[in-house]
């Protein structure tokens, strides 16, 4: 029997009275490697009764959560702007993006697509760490958060941290850890500050689960991978500066001139 979603009073959240009126699109990015991934995932968990998704596209990755983890509550949270798309330089604009968008624009075709899912999928447009800070207080508490929202550096990083603070159960998912390098750098800097284990599928889907896999590395990073904090950072510019300063010789001379000078005037 399938969980039931508890209410949530926000216009954002929730599914219109009548389908959209536009065609649905099976497009999106489900791969095997994806498929490998949650398939292990899902096996270890002895019954899985809630699945969060951060970016939900046109559903194609959540129609496959649904299907397969039948007594499931599944939360999508995307904000489906297609002008944000458009304006994002992760995504090929010559590649007919913007044709596509025009004749399914992406939040109706998600409801299109996952229609007869609507029972167990809840749409939540809203940004992600909103979404996730609403479904908390509202006492969900998720079993697997997929995590393949904005790819850029500090999206990621903030999106991965909020979920292992306030999810610490949950298994993490994600997505294109091989494509950009600022997924892999948040994954991994989180991983080292939370104590976590990676596993990377292909070099594509990455887990914080210790899964076995042919396909796939698996590795602890250590705590010296960790992000650095704001006085880290300061500490290390000021060391860097020091570092420049003493290799430059006209540096070095002016420093020397301003020395002699300071104790010739006392």
């Amino acid at each position: 029997m399938a969980t039931t979603a508890p209410e949530i009073d926000d216009p954002r959240v929730g599914w219109p009275g009548e389908p959209p009126e536009v065609p649905s699109r099976p497009h999106g990015w489900f791969k095997p490697t994806h498929e490998r991934v949650f398939r292990a995932v899902l096996a270890s968990v002895p019954e899985v009764r809630c699945i969060i998704e951060l970016g939900s596209w046109y559903g194609a990755s959540t129609k496959w959560l649904a299907q397969h983890a039948p007594g499931a509550v599944v939360y999508a949270i995307d904000l489906w702007d297609d002008e944000f798309i458009l304006r994002d330089d992760h995504y090929d604009k010559s590649s007919g993006l913007e044709g596509m968008l025009g004749e399914n624009p992406l939040y109706d075709t998600f409801l299109k697509n996952l229609w007869r899912w609507r029972e167990r999928v809840v749409p939540m447009r809203m940004p992600t760490i909103e979404g996730l800070e609403l479904l908390q207080k509202a006492g969900v508490e998720p079993d697997v958060i997929y995590i393949d929202a904005d790819h850029h550096y500090e999206a990621v990083y903030a999106d991965v941290k909020r979920c292992l603070e306030l999810f610490p159960d949950a298994i993490l998912v994600g997505d294109d850890y091989g494509h950009y390098k600022d997924v892999e750098n948040a994954v991994v800097q989180n991983a080292a500050a939370f104590g976590k284990t990676v596993h990377v599928d292909a070099n594509h889907c990455w887990t914080y689960s210790a899964i076995q896999s042919t396909t796939g590395t698996t590795f602890t990073p250590g705590p010296e991978q960790r992000r650095a904090s704001p006085s880290e950072k300061q500490d290390s510019k000021r060391r860097k500066r020091k570092r420049d300063r003493s290799s430059n010789p006209f540096s070095q001379m002016l420093s020397n001139f301003v020395r002699n000078t300071s104790k010739k005037v006392k």
